[in-house]
């Protein structure tokens, strides 16, 4: 009988044991559970710092691509358009003789401001009473400007630095097989050594100084 007792006992014991035990394993689970439910919560809120972002902030900003653009040249003097173009066919029926009009010529009155059509080096002043007097200017890049039949300015001469517009001559009387024409600016412009039509540059800003 008192064995028995003692069975009833341990047995009850150890039903006890294992109550709690599934009791502790529980409360563990919950806790568990809540916590990391909290932390997931925190992260949503207060996301990690970025270590990279004050690196980035501290690169200096890229620069804009340069954008650039054509050079404009003003018109060398100033005139409603061109009174004779390039190329134009010079003619002598009786001797047969004729050449070709390198550059233009802008019809103008004696005395009539001639300007620099760009930024550039003065490299001749060349003075001539049978071909007229003749002003040329390199603007750098292979293209060099021609004057002709001009006053130079009191003091221009060769390696003068000229700005665009500058005034560097003024229109005088023609010379030579050009004198039939009038008083005019012959105006030329080569490329690497070679003639180039002035109206490829100046036909667009031809009536602006």
């Amino acid at each position: 009988m008192k064995e028995e007792k003692t069975k009833t006992k341990k047995k009850g014991l150890y039903y006890f044991l294992l109550i709690v035990s599934v009791l502790l394993l529980a409360a563990a689970t919950v806790l568990t559970v809540y916590f990391a439910t909290n932390n997931t919560d925190d992260l949503a809120e207060n996301p990690p710092a970025d270590d990279n972002k004050d690196d980035d902030d501290d690169k200096p900003e890229e620069p804009d691509e340069p954008t650039g653009g054509e050079t404009l040249y003003v018109a060398p003097v100033e005139a409603e358009g061109f009174s004779v173009e390039h190329n134009a066919v010079y003619a002598n029926t009786i001797t047969g003789f004729y050449y070709r009009h390198q550059g233009v010529d802008f019809a103008a009155e004696a005395g009539a401001e001639v300007y620099a059509i760009a930024d550039g080096t003065v490299t001749s002043v060349s003075l001539s009473e049978e071909l007229g007097n003749l002003i040329t200017v390199d603007h750098g890049d292979g293209l060099v400007s021609v004057y002709r039949f001009v006053e130079p300015v009191d003091g221009l001469e060769e390696g003068d630095k000229v700005r665009q517009g500058d005034k560097i001559a003024s229109v005088a009387e023609a010379y030579g097989s050009e004198a039939g024409a009038g008083t005019h600016l012959h105006f030329e412009m080569t490329l690497d050594g070679e003639q180039t039509d002035p109206a490829e540059y100046l036909e667009p800003v031809y009536s602006e100084k």
